[in-house]
Order: C-alpha cells, then structure tokens, then sequence
C-alpha cells in the first residue's frame, strides 16, 4: 500500500503489531464525520447515497467482482476507525468484500414496480453503517426489466464525497469491462492513497500555515449571528432529521442566461445561483445579514484526483443585504464573498465555529441551517455496447441541514433541488421556495438593476416557530473543589488557554466538536461517568459540569453506576464491567432505568473474591439502589452465571425478579446435570462446531481470520500460558480467577421468572448440546432464546446492541401488558 510500504514524501502509516492492519492518523474531514457519528451514533444522513441505471445485457457475478476490485484498489473503502485516547484513528485492512444482493422487481405488477423501487432505494440509503467495521461501502441490484436495472450504492461521508462518486461508477465499469473481456482494466496505478494525504496534512497542519486564513475569517465572522428561516413545525429533538428532496428542471433557456450573465458580470454560474438563493432568503425573512453554507471539492494536487475519499471542506458564505441593494449589486457582492472563501477554504470548519462562538444548540449545525452546492454531475453517462450508466436523481438518507438548495448539471440539463428536513417544513412550502427562486432567477437575469426588495415573494412569513426546551436531566450533587480543578487541568490540556473561573464556557474559550469529544473521553476515564454532548451544551462551564459530575469520585468495585436513571419501568441491574453495557443503555431508551453493577475483578488491583462474596457484594448493591423489588437481572457471558446465584439469594430475601436476561452464557452446571454418555457427546459436538466455524474463519475474510486467531490465542493463553491464579494480581489470573468463580453452580429448584437468553448466531447448538444453552433447567416460567448477528465480542456492540435492546423492550412490554 502507498502509505506504509512506499515511503513517499506525503506521509506513512504505522503498522499495528502483530497484525496485518495499518494505522493511519485521520484527516480534518475524517475527524469531523466520525465525531458527528459518535453524537448521533448510525445517523443516516452521514451516507452518501446514489443509484445508476443500467441498460443492457448485465452479467451480475461480473458486477459484483468489479465492485469488490473497486474497494480493493481504494483503501478508503476498507479502513476502519478507532479512539485513541479521544482521537480517531483510521486503521486500513488489506481486503474487505461485499455481497451484491439481488432483488427483482419484474415478479411485480408493472403499476407497483416504481414504488416498490423507491421504497428499497429509500431503506438502503438510511441504513446505517459501523465505523468499527470494513467495507464502508454496500450495494444492492435492482432488476427493473429484461435488460434494465439500478444499482443502489451506499458509502459513508467518511469515505467518499461528491466527486468519489464519479470515480467509484469510472472504475466498477471499467473492472467490470476488464474482467468481461478478460483483459487488465485500463487504469492508472493509483500514486497515492487517502491515508497518505491524511498522514501529510496531519504534519502540515503543525505548521502555522493558515495564519492568513484565520485573520481572514476573524474579519469575515466578526458580530456573527446565525440565520434562520423560520419553519412550518417546532423545532424539538435532537436525532436524525428524516428529510425528503423535491427538484424541477430548469428551462435551458434560463440556465443558458445564467451561464451568459455569469460570463459578462466576470462571475461564474455558482456566483449567479447563490445571489438569488440570498435574494430568495432576505425577502422571506426580512434580514440584511444571512449565512449560509457551502463544500468546497478541496482537490488542489492533481494527485488527488482519481483516489476515494472525503477531500471537502465546509465553509460559510455571509452577505450583508443593506439600502435594498439592485441584483447587479448583490451579484458582485456575492462574488467577493465566495471569491474570498475559496481563498481561505483550507480553514478547518471546526476552526471557523471557534473564530464566530455562534450559540450552540444541540444537534444543531452551529454556524447555519441553510446550504447550498452547485455541481456538474459527477457521473457522466457511460454507454458501451454491452451495459450503458446512467445517472439519476438520488433519494435523502437524512438531513445534515434544515435546507439544502442544490443544482446540478446533468445531461439533460440543470436541475434545481431542495433536500429538507421533514420535521420542520412541509413538501408544499419547499415546492413554493423552488417556484419562487426559479421566478426571482427569471426576472432578476433579465433585469440586472431591479432592486432585490422589489416584488417580495407571495408566500407569507412566517412568524418563528416556537422552539420546544430539551428535557435535561437533574443534576447530581454539588462537586468537590478536587473535582473542579481536575476539571481545569483536563480543559487546560485540551483547549491549550488558561482557566480563569468556574463560570468560563468550554465552547466561548475556543472549544469545538473534536475538541469537546477528547474532553468528555479524559472525563470519563478520570471520573469514570460518561458525559453526553447534549449534556455538556446545557452546562457548559467547569462549576455547571462539576455538579454532573457528583462530588468524590467513587470506585466502582463499592458502588453501582447508574447509566440511565430515568423511567417508571422495573430497572434493569446489568452485571460485569462498568461501561460495557452503554450501547445498549442507548437502544434501551430513556425509560428503561438501567444500573450497572461492577465488579471486583474488573477494577485494577481488585481482590480475588470467592463466588459467595461476589454475590454478596451484588446483592447489597442492589438493594442500596432499590430496597423492593422487582428487578431485572442481566449479564453477559460469566456474569450471566454468577447472576443465577444473585436471583437465588435475592428471591430468598423476598424480592421478585421480573425477568433474567442472559448474553451469551451457558447456564451453570450445565454439563454436571448430564449423563457420562451425553456430556462426552455434548464436549466433542462443542468442539467439532467450533472448530468448524474457526476453520471457516481463517479462510474467510481479513476480519473473519483477524476474529478466529485471537479466540485460538485466548484458549491456548488460557491452557499452556497463563499462570496459576495464585501466582499474582495480574489481569489475566484476576478474571480467570472470576470467571471459575462464577460459573460454580450450587444447584437448587427451578426459579420462578421467565429467562431471555440471546447467543452468537455462531454458537454450536444442537448435535447432542441444548438448544436453551442448559437455561431450561432453571426455570419454571420458560426460555426464550434469541440468536444475533455478531460475534461473542460484538455482542455488546452498537449494531447488536439495537437487537437486543428490541427485544427486551418488546419482552418487557409484552410481560407488563402493554
């Protein structure tokens, strides 16, 4: 690969020991999608989504091997990403594939077909993706006729912009043309990778480089406040916008005056488009000083130009609209303003939020709710004897702005757009906004001096929306002064200012999105309690985030943690380590109390406790929190066994327990309630199983073979290598010696709660073993189990973590008679 192998003069990457992945630092645009996915966690509208029309004979097996070649020669499309102490890190895999599901709409009534094709279009858009996971890229084939299909292709804003499009359709066909015809596809080595250029601006920003830029953009910002157009529904909320997009063509005798007004007032086509969107906006809302934002493509090496990757950056355009200025005005006013951003657009965008403190709301666009792009399509039509592209219009996979205005140019013509978010406007009025600019556009081409107040728009405004107040959560006790100045020091370290007061703002002292992510990631590690970014808008200063905090800190072997304290619900008490249980925290809702209960040997230097001092220690937990009951008891893997015990001791202490949910255990003493015969047969099917699926592993994929070789590693660790337990505290005998601990079984009647056991679709079940995983045998009130898509280790991550958490929400409202 270039980064790492080459050792070319943009930057190279670090090899992971032991493996065959290479880490990479993340470049500026990396960096801002990944914080924006990890405060709202799979947002869809972080996909770029698009679809191609392919007319004539297609060869499938065919397709689907030139999009695995794409990913293959652009290592954006397989790297992963990580925290690094609350930094992203991209780590490049050397193979990934996809698979290209086939989905036939030719079975279905010609009348149903083009509803059908937009329902599936618009499901594969919003999907979400795991950054944890390679490819970051999916595709899915609709047939749609005899020789006629669409091709839905989804990739991450974190791998791909506007102009990746075009080079990932340029290359899957001519892969595809290549490996039809048995031939080399007829393209360049690639000089570079995306990595290479995120390792060369990592350095280059060290130096101070945007000096220039940053005096520009303090000038530009100065008194800066937000522009908003006032919405049809309150705002409230703060998840991913669903969003819709209407567009119309333009007649070509209108974009051909555009284009010839561009060229005779020295301005370009782009220039003309935004004059009127701020004409468009200025007489909706009656404001003389309106924001809005725009992309700037950021390819400015011609080595950049044929590689995969996020090379955008976000910049404002601000225009002052006084005295009623006449469009001729407006047009070289316009041409300054996006003149002098193009100049300065190497700025990062975090960096400009900073240079204009704006007032920050969550899940808000700090600097501007209104956008606009203007584009050539980046996919020109490909046709070939054998299989023609055709570009066409793409579905909404969410709304990144409230408005976002776009034309783009395609063979047709210019089509003019408008993608909105649903929850805020109604189809009609942004069909009026688009009728309305295509007239302003109109009449102002063809007089240049007709003021732009003149013949204001025949819509009403609007008065502003009432804004609903976001439901914060109480406080926790007032902090200690330690905490505080722990406080300090971490914001010292991170915004690089000195801290004056407790009432200083974290965002007004230069703080920004990445920035506020390396925070809250040192806080938790320090303090060991997570905070939100919802939480931080709404106590922005030391004093304000010291009292979420809650005073002294408090180990988590001697106490629970309450993750989620909200809800009339029965809580849910989740052994094990502390936080591993926060994705399903998130899924779960907040009305579903949700208290962690650590234990002894998940903390540094915890004792070796015996079982019977385990379950002591977790049931005085429990009632501190709650003295009555119900509860409902969960726990992954050893801790759902040592859970057993703690059901028993608690419902001999009159308590009721709601439901047990277990996550990947066998029940305990399993294998001791089996005859000779059948525990020998159950051992060796075990054992066949798993060999099998590891076998599978290791001539699967790279992740696959990366999963097999370290469970391999884990149990020859744990036969041949691992001390004996008396042989120190270090971390592998304190678990193991906790794991043993919990799975003694003391035996004793049946329980009386129902048992919802989900497992690894992986684990070996049948063939002499128990489809309940032994759980059948400690119940009276039935066993539910529930297979999931991941691994043992993935169970507890994000995407199964939405499983789950499904399922115990149905269960629980299913048992309360909801």
């Amino acid at each position: 690969m270039a980064g790492s192998e080459t050792g070319n003069d943009i930057g190279i990457g670090a090899q992971e020991a032991d493996t065959d992945l290479y880490a990479f630092p993340c470049s500026l645009a990396q960096a801002r999608f990944w914080i924006l996915d990890q405060i709202t966690p799979e947002d869809p509208a972080l996909n770029v989504a698009v679809r191609w029309r392919l007319r004539g004979r297609l060869d499938v097996a065919v397709l689907q091997q030139a999009l695995n070649a794409v990913i293959d020669r652009h290592e954006i499309l397989r790297t992963s990403y990580r925290d690094v102490d609350g930094e992203p890190e991209q780590l490049v895999h050397p193979d990934a594939s996809i698979q290209l599901p086939v989905i036939d709409l030719t079975l279905l009534p010609e009348a149903s077909r083009h509803e059908e094709r937009e329902r599936i279009s618009q499901i594969e858009a919003r999907k979400p993706f795991d950054l944890t996971r390679v490819p970051n890229l999916r595709a899915t084939l609709l047939k749609v006729g005899a020789e006629e299909h669409i091709i839905l292709v989804t990739v991450h804003h974190i791998a791909c912009d506007g102009w990746s499009v075009g080079i990932i359709a340029r290359d899957m066909m001519e892969f595809y043309q290549a490996r039809l015809r048995q031939r080399a596809p007829k393209l360049a080595d690639l000089p570079l990778q995306y990595a290479d250029f995120a390792a060369w601006q990592s350095e280059w920003m060290k130096a101070d480089a945007l000096k220039n830029e940053r005096a520009y953009w303090t000038s530009q910002l100065a008194g800066f406040k937000r522009f908003d157009l006032s919405s049809d529904k309150p705002r409230g909320g703060t998840g991913a916008a669903p969003a819709l997009i209407v567009g119309r063509q333009l007649p070509r005798t209108l974009t051909d005056a555009m284009s010839a007004l561009a060229t005779a007032e020295g301005c370009t086509f782009f220039m003309v488009g935004a004059a009127a969107l701020m004409c468009l906006l200025h007489r909706h809302s009656g404001s003389e000083d309106i924001t809005v934002g725009t992309q700037i493509a950021g390819r400015d090496r011609v080595e950049l130009n044929n590689i995969v990757g996020p090379f955008i950056n976000t910049v404002p355009l601000r225009s002052r609209i006084t005295g009623n200025p006449s469009f001729r005005q407006l047009l070289a006013h316009m041409h300054d303003v996006i003149e002098g951003a193009l100049l300065n657009q190497h700025m990062p965008i975090e960096d400009i939020i900073a240079i204009a403190k704006p007032v920050r709301e969550p899940g808000r666009n700090p600097l501007f709710s209104v956008n606009l792009i203007c584009q050539r399509s980046f996919i020109p039509t490909d046709e070939r004897p054998e299989l023609s592209l055709i570009d066409m219009p793409s579905v909404s996979p969410g709304a990144l702005y409230d408005l976002n205005f776009f034309f783009v140019e395609r063979p047709d013509g210019w089509r003019m757009s408008c993608e909105y978010d649903t929850s805020l406007y109604n189809k009609e009025t942004v069909e009026g906004y688009l009728a309305q600019l295509q007239d302003l556009i109109d009449g102002l081409v063809a007089d240049l001096d007709r003021p732009v107040g003149e013949g204001a728009s025949p819509a009403p405004v609007r008065a502003p929306a009432p804004q609903l107040a976001s439901a914060r959560a109480p406080g926790l006790p007032d902090g200690h002064v330690r905490v505080e100045a722990e406080l300090a020091d971490i914001w010292v370290n991170i915004l690089k200012v000195p801290i004056l007061n407790l009432k200083d703002n974290f965002f007004a002292l230069g703080g920004h999105s990445l920035s506020a992510f390396r925070m809250l990631s040192r806080v938790e590690k320090v303090f060991g309690k997570r905070i939100s970014f919802d939480e931080l808008h709404s106590h922005p200063t030391i004093g304000e985030l010291a009292k979420l905090l809650g005073g002294p800190v408090i180990t988590e072997a001697k106490g629970a943690v309450v993750m989620q304290p909200h809800g009339a619900s029965t809580p849910i008490f989740a052994l094990h380590d502390t936080f591993i249980y926060q994705e399903l925290v998130n899924h779960l809702g907040e009305d579903q109390p949700f208290i962690s209960v650590p234990l002894p040997a998940f903390v540094e230097g915890g004792a070796e406790t015996s079982r019977a001092e385990m379950v002591e220690h977790c049931v005085r937990i429990i009632e501190e929190v709650r003295p009555h009951g119900p509860y409902i008891l969960l726990g992954f893997c050893a801790a759902a066994r040592l859970n057993v015990a703690v059901a028993r001791r608690l419902i001999e202490r009159g308590h009721t327990i709601e439901l047990f949910v277990t996550l990947d255990a066998w029940a305990p003493g399993y294998s001791k309630r089996q005859s000779r015969l059948k525990g020998m047969l159950g051992r060796y099917s075990y054992q066949i199983q798993s060999g099998l699926y590891y076998a599978r592993c290791l001539v699967g994929g790279a992740e696959q073979r990366r999963h097999a070789l370290r469970r391999i590693r884990l149990f020859l660790k744990a036969v041949f290598g691992r001390k004996s337990f008396e042989d120190g505290p270090d971390d592998d005998a304190r678990i193991g010696h906790w794991v043993v601990e919990a799975g003694r079984d003391e035996g004793g009647t049946p329980l009386p709660m129902p048992i919802l056991a989900f497992h690894n679709e992986n684990m070996p079940l049948g063939y002499f073993l128990d489809r309940t995983m032994g759980w059948n045998a400690l119940t009276s009130k039935g066993v539910t189990m529930v297979s999931v898509a991941a691994t043992h280790e993935e169970l507890i991550r994000r995407t199964a973590s939405r499983t789950i958490g499904d399922v115990i929400n149905a269960t629980l409202k299913q048992l309360s008679g909801r």
